[in-house]
């Protein structure tokens, strides 16, 4: 049986609603709450399948709290129920689970309930794990057990938070930040709610390459999980930094990392944020080869100098 917990502002809605669950069955209503803040206290340790979240609500409106909620529990499905039809577009936005309008009709209760049965049954299949690798250089491609997934992004906002999180390298960053970084023409509040359409349309969009990308987000901050995934910009600063001095012990080690640079981080994007990445992962690259070329001047292989000479001056 799935478990939900209810948050409306109205005592007899919260009631009406409950006994109109109960009567149908399949769902258990563990909690009800007549304000956000007292629910977003609970979620996390009761970590309900389903919220059932009234919009038009004080101090905190059902938009808000949603975003919080998700943050507590990822795996909680929302349904918003309002009796004002103007918010529908922006909870689909959102992508709730589903959208009731009040009076709550028995009906289509039944329909949510069957949908949302159906939603959870999905999520909760087990999923065996699959490799995923992230390359930044020339092109931004993600790889799920090796192969490149084509994917149709939701917008393009979410593929740049995806390669701005991979440029941060697993550190933590503050959302208020990467939404002024990614929307800097907007003011603070409407930058953030493009920051959570972006960041829920990339956790939804996983179902596309048949994993989630991992990422890491509390109190105010993401991060991409670089423990969870082979990222080439990370392997290939290890491998530079590793490579202080090119002798014949290590040489085939320095072409193999040469290798890694395709291009310029994320050429295929002008991002203007990126640009000192670029230039940063650019001088690693000139370094390195300078040092393989070098080494081969020293053996007189004038072949492969010429080779990385060509590298070099492209």
């Amino acid at each position: 049986m799935l478990t939900a917990i209810l948050v409306d502002d109205e005592y007899y809605a919260l009631e009406g609603l409950k006994t109109d669950l109960e009567e149908l069955g399949g769902i258990k209503v563990i909690g009800m709450y007549e304000e956000g803040k007292s629910a977003l206290e609970n979620i996390s340790k009761l970590r309900p399948d389903i919220v059932f979240l009234d919009i038009d609500m004080p101090e905190m409106n059902g938009l808000e709290l949603f975003e919080e909620i998700l943050e507590e529990s990822p795996r909680t499905h929302i349904v918003f129920v309002t009796a004002y039809n103007e918010y529908a577009v922006e909870a689909f936005e959102l992508n709730a689970a589903d959208y009731i309008v009040k009076p709550v009709r028995k009906e289509r209760l039944k329909k949510a309930i069957y949908r949302l049965q159906k939603k959870c049954n999905q999520y909760n299949q087990p999923v065996e794990p699959k490799s995923i690798s992230i390359e930044c250089f020339g092109h931004l491609s993600i790889k799920i057990d090796g192969n490149e997934k084509e994917i149709s992004w939701r917008t393009k906002k979410v593929e740049e938070l995806v390669a701005y999180l991979a440029c941060e390298e697993g550190k933590f960053i503050a959302k208020e930040k990467i939404a002024e970084i990614l929307w800097p023409e907007l003011d603070i509040k409407r930058s953030k709610s493009n920051f959570y359409l972006a960041y829920h349309y990339l956790k939804k969009q996983a179902q596309q390459f048949g994993d989630s990308i991992p990422l890491e987000s509390g109190r105010g901050k993401i991060r991409l999980k670089v423990e969870e995934v082979e990222l080439d910009i990370i392997l290939f600063k290890e491998e530079t930094t590793a490579l202080q001095k090119i002798a014949g012990d290590n040489i085939e080690r320095a072409e193999k990392a040469i290798q890694l640079y395709k291009g310029m981080l994320l050429e295929d994007h002008y991002y203007e944020w990126s640009m000192e990445y670029k230039q940063y992962y650019d001088i690693l690259y000139r370094d390195l080869l300078k040092k393989i070329i070098e080494y081969y001047k020293v053996q007189k292989n004038t072949e492969k100098q010429k080779y990385y000479l060509k590298k070099l001056n492209n």
